[in-house]
């Protein structure tokens, strides 16, 4: 009975170490999608500056759950809905 016991508080020790791991993952989540959608998201997307009310609500989830794809991104500065610099064969316009 007590090898139950303690293959249960393993579980227990093991199971918050996972809830208090996803809590730190999505907080810093929150914060990213917070930063991003108030000042980052029109560096990034031209497009977005005059998307409607209901954009940055829809799009907050998903900041969330990929915020560290979003500050690699970021921190590229690759601009997306803008044409290529380069020509297809390779040679700057």
């Amino acid at each position: 009975m007590a090898a139950c016991s303690q293959d249960t508080g393993v579980k227990m020790a093991l199971a918050e170490t996972i809830v208090v791991c996803l809590g730190i993952y999505f907080g810093a989540g929150v914060i990213v999608a917070v930063l991003f959608l108030g000042f980052g998201v029109s560096r990034i997307d031209h497009d977005a500056k005059g998307a409607s009310a209901f954009f940055r609500p829809m799009v907050f989830l998903g900041c969330v759950a990929l915020w560290p794809y979003i500050i690699l991104r970021f921190v590229s500065l690759k601009k997306i809905n803008q044409p290529d610099t380069v020509s297809p064969d390779g040679e700057a316009p």
